[in-house]
């Protein structure tokens, strides 16, 4: 198996400066002796897990007691059945539940049974330890806490066996500290689970939307082989923003998510149908480029899980537009009902004909989305919302779909089509609200598209055509609101509350159906 180059040799746990001791399964040790002014975030515990070791190993001590049975036995559990899929299963909520019980520094080697056997069989051969590790798949989880404290997860897994780190750094962490880290252990293990699966399941963003205001941000790091080649995966998030970026052999996929205007936000229904009408402009724009398919399969996923859900910034507003004044959230259905957002897919740049290296094969589409606020909720409410995509690509045809394009320097298999493709939309939703009461509400949008195709024919240039086009238009959206009759039911009091609610929460869906649907995409 090949290696990942950049994990090729690392030990997976930086040394330590504190005191640590070192444990083998089923022996009982002395404490380190520390100077009486240490304090407890100074300490920190070495686990090397024994040759052979299974899950009805007895307990492990070490200086302050037993060391968790949960985290040894996911550890043994995973390593011994290396085969499968999940090099972390049940190991992410095991370390992270550790935390509930103890904040200090650790470190925990699981060797393989396998290769210990093979090098145990050697005459001259030692026992492995976490240097010999060769990590296929590495993990990395960082925790900043509101008080400052930064902790840092490492997970490391390889033929060789599994390493587990927990670094805490620039503090101790309190109790309370401790528990909102544990509490994490299922978004987490939950995370692990899903990028183990093909194809990965991206549901990191629980770990941003399940975690306490004890936390400031956190941050997730994988790194593993696929297919051979080196994937890696990075997420980021706090209580402004989250990000997720996945870097592979095809290209690079990247969302960014603006948690800043909570006021913009649709229901979840409206935020449900804008990310699938997304979906359906991005494979309009993989058609038309003739990008990678399982490219853009990660592109739409990876933007459908960061707009699954936003965790506290989803404002109880954004799906209670059922209060008794309608009107003061009429802008949220005029609008496109999602956080702001920056969304780009990179595809590899190739030149696969060596008789002309510039001509480039490429795919890249942008998508973003940037609303600025303005006024009083309730009172003097403005927003403009801007919406923005590019596509850019080129690519080689050969002039029959039954016939396979097969570029050499060979003059005569240098007949083909040369597509460049240059595409752009923008759209911009201005509302505005005068004492209260929806005042202004317009659309204005504009798209153009290029095309050009050239021709060869032994190479040279037979015939050349360049296509454009573009339209534009605004649009008044009071007559979409208007027509709503958003205050309807305000004129029966006798209607029951929960069936008005009902009634009106329908009418700001279908507003937000109509008004999407003007758009371009």
């Amino acid at each position: 198996m090949t290696l990942i180059s950049s994990l090729a040799g690392a030990t997976g746990v930086a040394p330590l400066s504190t005191p640590v001791t070192v444990i083998r399964a089923g022996q009982t040790i002395a404490p380190v002796a520390t100077s009486p002014d240490a304090t407890a975030s100074s300490r920190s515990s070495v686990v090397m897990l024994g040759q052979g070791v299974s899950t009805a190993a007895g307990s492990v001590y070490d200086e302050t007691g037993t060391v968790p049975d949960a985290l040894a036995v996911a550890m043994s559990k995973s390593v011994d059945a290396r085969t499968r899929i999940n090099p972390f299963a049940e190991v992410g909520a095991a370390v992270l539940n550790r935390l509930r019980t103890d904040g200090a520094n650790h470190t925990q080697w699981m060797p393989s049974t396998r290769i210990a056997a093979s090098a145990s069989a050697a005459a001259d051969a030692g026992p492995l330890s976490e240097a010999d590790l060769r990590a296929d798949n590495a993990v990395s989880l960082r925790i900043d806490t509101a008080s400052g404290v930064k902790v840092q997860v490492t997970l490391q897994s390889g033929k060789e066996g599994m390493s587990v780190q927990i670094d805490v750094a620039e503090g101790e962490l309190n109790e309370d500290e401790r528990r909102a880290i544990a509490a994490l252990s299922g978004a987490f293990q939950d995370a692990l689970d899903g990028l183990a699966e093909v194809p990965p399941r991206w549901s990191l963003t629980k770990l941003a939307n399940g975690s306490s205001p004890l936390l400031s941000s956190i941050s997730l790091r994988e790194t593993r082989l696929v297919d051979g080649a080196e994937q890696t995966v990075d997420f980021q998030a706090d209580a402004k923003q989250k990000s997720l970026t996945v870097s592979s052999v095809m290209g690079v996929v990247k969302v960014d998510v603006d948690l800043t205007q909570p006021v913009a936000l649709g229901s979840a229904q409206q935020q449900s149908a804008a990310v699938a009408k997304y979906l359906q402009q991005f494979d309009r724009a993989q058609r038309r480029g003739s990008g990678d398919e399982a490219l853009m399969s990660t592109f739409k996923d990876v933007f459908s899980s960061m707009h699954g859900s936003y965790g506290a910034a989803q404002v109880p507003a954004a799906d209670t537009t059922t209060r008794r004044l309608p009107a003061v959230d009429a802008h949220r259905s005029l609008l496109s009902g999602l956080a702001d957002f920056s969304a780009s897919i990179e595809q590899v740049r190739n030149a696969i004909n060596p008789a002309k290296p510039k001509e480039i094969d490429g795919f890249s589409f942008q998508a973003s989305q940037s609303s600025q606020v303005s006024g009083k909720a309730g009172w003097d409410l403005a927003v403009s919302q801007t919406q923005q995509s590019t596509l850019t690509a080129s690519y080689h045809r050969s002039f029959s779909p039954d016939v396979q394009l097969a570029l050499t320097d060979d003059e005569k298999t240098q007949n083909y089509l040369y597509f460049q493709i240059h595409d752009t939309t923008s759209s911009k939703t201005d509302v505005a609200y005068q004492e209260g009461v929806l005042a202004t509400a317009t659309l204005n949008e504009a798209r153009t598209q290029s095309t050009q195709v050239s021709k060869y024919i032994k190479g040279k240039l037979l015939d050349q055509s360049f296509m454009p086009s573009s339209e534009s238009n605004s649009r008044n959206l009071m007559s979409l609101v208007q027509a709503a009759k958003l205050d309807e039911t305000e004129n029966d009091p006798m209607m029951p509350r929960d069936q008005a609610e009902e009634i009106l929460r329908r009418k700001y869906l279908d507003l937000a159906h109509q008004a999407a649907d003007l758009r371009l995409g």
